[in-house]
């Protein structure tokens, strides 16, 4: 039986970095081009609507049928404009906030789902977690969107290889979801009571809404924590499980102080689950972002700040010698 060659040769990078510069600068200049020959398309809401649609229309056809470099990112490029033009529209349009996030929100499940380029996913899912957030924030559930977050990207990192076939799809949403969350997670450390007193007037929300949102995380941690270790084959009363359950308890009751650092943490556990070397590099990276800026936030006294910093680091090395110790197989047991 004759095996088929494969006679595909793949580019060598600088060729393929050229061809997206290229497909990129096409797209910018027919995208000026269209803007100064059809002003009138941002006169009108209607007309930029119609032409956003078409834009991403042609988009999808180009990426669908993208056979080389080029074309996939010209594509790409075009619908991100449409997509921009979209949300320019829509803000014209929309008398509410809940009316423009609403319609945001369901056009990137709508491109997620049909748009098969894994770019162009990981965006959308980019920009679908921020509309929802938003959405969450004008009815007032803003305390609940970073752990909202945090649990639909473990599903994702958790179960990516549950479903073979959609790896690449899960994959996509999954670090749409991660990135959208480390961002917001910052900005919510750096402007999370400018943003609370629009959105809450009563002032016990705002007080209490940070210690709800800080307490859905540590929930969400512990469930990953739980779901590892079961398909470590480790029981619930285990020893093992029960040390490693209260380290993961003892860091979400630090990071309280410091919130951030179990959203980095756990970040890091799933990359570290998937041998995913992209995702332990934003949890890493996410974790000593949000350890450095508590550091330097106005809030609380430096000596307090100390105070809190050395206790994380302490839960931080006792957790890990705790799996090191529990987790690791002893020298010289049978393997």
């Amino acid at each position: 039986m004759k095996q088929e060659i494969n006679t595909t040769i793949d580019s060598p990078w600088y060729v393929k970095m050229i061809s997206a510069f290229s497909g990129w600068l096409a797209s910018l200049f027919l995208l000026g081009f269209i803007g100064m020959a059809f002003s009138f398309v941002f006169e009108q809401s209607g007309v930029a609507l119609f032409v956003s649609g078409v834009m991403m229309g042609g988009a999808f056809l180009l990426l669908r049928h993208s056979k080389n470099d080029f074309t996939e990112h010209m594509g790409l490029a075009i619908s991100l404009a449409g997509q921009a033009l979209f949300a320019y529209a829509l803000h014209d349009l929309s008398a509410r906030a809940a009316i423009f996030w609403l319609p945001m929100f369901l056009l990137q499940i709508v491109l997620i789902t049909a748009v098969s380029h894994f770019s162009h996913r990981v965006f959308s899912s980019f920009v679908a977690t921020i509309s929802l957030t938003m959405l969450l924030s004008t009815i007032g559930l803003f305390y609940i969107t970073h752990a909202a977050m945090l649990f639909l990207a473990a599903l994702c990192w958790i179960n990516e290889f549950h479903y073979p076939h959609h790896i690449k799809k899960i994959r996509a949403i999954g670090y749409g979801i991660v990135l959208a969350l480390i961002g917001l997670k910052g900005m919510a450390l750096f402007g999370h009571k400018t943003l609370e007193s629009i959105l809450f007037q009563d002032q016990w929300i705002q007080l209490i809404e940070p210690w709800i949102g800080e307490v859905l995380i540590s929930a969400v941690a512990l469930y990953v924590v739980w779901i590892l270790l079961s398909r470590y084959g480790h029981g619930l009363l285990e020893q093992t499980s029960l040390l490693v359950l209260f380290g993961t308890l003892l860091l979400c009751g630090v990071s309280m102080e410091a919130p951030g650092i179990t959203v980095g943490v756990v970040i890091l556990l799933l990359g570290f689950y998937g041998s995913n070397r992209l995702l332990m590099g934003l949890g890493t990276v996410s974790l000593l972002f949000y350890i450095s800026s508590y550091y330097y936030l106005l809030d609380t006294t430096l000596l307090n700040k100390s105070k809190t910093l050395l206790l994380v680091g302490l839960a931080l090395l006792g957790v890990r010698w705790m799996i090191l110790f529990f987790l690791a197989p002893k020298e010289g047991s049978n393997a």
